[in-house]
């Protein structure tokens, strides 16, 4: 019985010891000033939402380990040159969402799992509109682009 205890303990603080290893790094690393043109954000085994409020947002890099994120773009405005979001989930779910007004293109590479687009199929953009470009990196894990969480549709 005192190994297992001793066993159980030792894992307990070794993943103690991981889990605040990675939450001061993806701390150190997540860019804190929201209004930049350049953003960074990473998530390491917990949950957490980002809202960029940029008036000119050109670049969103994105890390999802274990866990999950929310990367809210529509109070953010685009760059007239446009913007690039690239999203890397491994083993969690990220989901990123876009405002109507804007032209946007996903490309996605998926290993092992889904990903779910809900965007209007627009046969030609206006040339008014914003481009976003979404690139998404999936694996062992779910992503939604869209303009609203699931659980906000009507």
């Amino acid at each position: 019985m005192r190994r297992i205890f001793k066993w159980f303990l030792s894992f307990l603080v070794a993943n103690t010891v991981v889990w605040a290893v990675g939450q001061a790094i993806t701390r150190s690393r997540t860019s804190r000033d929201l209004s930049g043109d350049e953003l960074e954000f990473y998530t390491f085994w917990n949950g957490t939402e980002f809202v960029p409020q940029s008036s000119s947002l050109r670049h969103v890099k994105a890390r999802v380990l274990m866990g999950g994120a929310t990367v809210d773009l529509r109070e953010a405005l685009p760059s007239p040159d446009g913007l690039t979001v690239e999203i890397g989930t491994l083993m969690g779910g990220t989901a990123v969402l876009v405002s109507k007004d804007w032209d946007v293109e996903v490309e996605e590479t998926t290993r092992s799992a889904s990903v779910e687009v809900r965007l209007d199929s627009r046969t030609e953009a206006s040339s008014d509109q914003p481009k976003v470009t979404v690139h998404l990196a999936t694996t062992f894990g779910g992503a939604l682009v869209g303009y609203e969480l699931p659980s906000q549709l009507d």
